[in-house]
């Protein structure tokens, strides 16, 4: 199916780029988060508050990213400043995930945790989740999220993993929000609607 050009194909190109580029960090992020929730819970202790909330935040992005797509393809001119200012307040939300994750996890030093093979890992963080349930002394208390990066390198290289994701998506969603405007102005500027390039 051809790209929209809006009077600029090459803009609509990286539109389109910077959407599928923020779709496969966010399904990387869910992926990683929903498995380390997966995995705390399972030892009767809450996760991580930040780790629930870029869960949450992801996707709920990720939902608006697919919505998005068919009203750019379906040539949406002021569509594309509603999409704009959703763009900037996501660049917002995942600065502000990417600030809440970076405080505990800038001094983390991943290389210096404990080297193991990937069973010796899982059972080290399950191991460590129910250690830290038991000392707490009560079931659903909450595991804080330098704890569990720390648990294991796997852990810490993940949980920066997520970190690093969500930077990218602030940058991601700051070029989107520049683009959408542009390609409105450069549409009315061309005098027609936004036709189909040839791809």
């Amino acid at each position: 199916m051809p790209v929209p050009d809006y009077g600029a194909a090459p803009l609509a190109k990286t539109f389109m780029l910077v959407r599928g580029l923020a779709l496969f960090a966010m399904v990387c992020i869910v992926g990683l988060t929903a498995n380390f929730v997966a995995e705390i819970v399972s030892t009767n202790v809450d996760p991580p508050r930040e780790i629930v909330g870029t869960l949450t935040i992801t996707c709920l992005a990720a939902l608006y990213c697919m919505i998005s797509i068919p009203f750019f393809y379906a040539r949406a001119n002021l569509g594309l400043f509603i999409m704009a200012g959703l763009d900037a307040l996501l660049c917002l939300a995942f600065a502000i995930v990417a600030v809440i994750l970076g405080r505990p996890l800038s001094f983390l030093n991943c290389m210096i945790i404990a080297d193991g093979n990937a069973a010796a890992n899982a059972q080290s963080a399950t191991a460590f989740a129910q250690s830290l349930a038991s000392a707490s002394g009560a079931n659903g208390s909450i595991l804080g999220l330098q704890n569990w990066a720390a648990s294991t390198k796997i852990n810490c290289f993940e949980t920066k993993a997520i970190w690093g994701l969500c930077i990218a998506l602030c940058i991601l969603f700051t070029c989107s929000s520049f683009i959408l405007p542009t390609l409105w102005l450069k549409a009315r500027r061309a005098g027609v609607p936004a036709t189909k390039s040839v791809v």
